[in-house]
């Protein structure tokens, strides 16, 4: 059974518009545990941040998969310019509104998928958060290889996304408790992503799980948050 992109859509319109029950943060990363989600946000953000560098007053940042736009947010104050990519009208709504709020002006709002953008402008980092795991693996392919010809030589992409620990993991169309709503997506193992990128050009830095063995954000023995960094050959 293939992954629907309409009923990946329609999931996170849904998302959306829990926006008076949670946190934009706890939408976008499906953590609805007020304590989880200040540690997980904690932890992410020391991660990731460590691994940017970045010229502010000249780079360009391409954010696929941009959710409610708070890495987007983060990213606004490294770089010259931000463009968000989002399929979901109603996250996409969560943040441009955020950068309104926060009176954040590099920043552009894309609305298509994130496997159909395209543009001429070359991006220092790209970075892609829990989006691969609910494309198809053509789909896959073709962001990535979108990607390579998107960036400039050199430049970094950071991938954050759940990954199968020992085996491909799917779920389609499964009911879950915590989310109360039908769920589908697909774990890669870490070999095959980096198989993938390596493909279309892509160099390994580093790689490794999110978070720390026996952490309460490791939930489920079958899949694992990690992170990704490639750098442009």
């Amino acid at each position: 059974m293939i992954i629907d992109s309409v009923q990946v859509k329609k999931f996170w319109d849904a998302q959306a518009k829990k926006a008076d029950q949670l946190k934009l943060e706890g939408i976008a990363s499906l953590e609805e545990d007020a304590q989880l989600l200040e540690m997980k946000v904690s932890l992410e953000q020391t991660k990731i941040m460590s691994m940017i560098n970045l010229a502010p007053a000249s780079s360009y940042v391409l954010d696929l998969g941009a959710g409610t736009g708070q890495w987007a947010l983060r990213f606004a104050n490294l770089a010259s310019h931000v463009v968000a990519v989002e399929y979901s009208s109603g996250m996409l709504a969560h943040a441009i509104e955020a950068a309104r709020v926060a009176n954040v002006e590099n920043i552009s709002f894309e609305h298509c998928r994130a496997q159909d953008y395209d543009t001429k402008q070359l991006f220092d980092l790209i970075w892609i958060s829990g989006l691969l795991i609910y494309l198809e693996d053509d789909e896959c392919d073709t962001l990535i290889k979108n990607c390579s010809a998107m960036m400039v030589k050199g430049g970094q992409l950071i991938l954050r996304d759940g990954t199968g620990t020992k085996r491909r993991h799917e779920i389609r169309n499964q009911y879950s408790e915590a989310l109360n709503t039908s769920y589908s997506a697909t774990y890669r193992t870490a070999e095959v992503y980096l198989s993938l990128f390596e493909r279309h050009g892509f160099r390994v830095v580093e790689h490794s799980d999110m978070f720390p063995e026996g952490s309460q954000l490791n939930k489920w023995d079958e899949t694992r948050l990690r992170v990704y960094q490639f750098s442009k050959s």
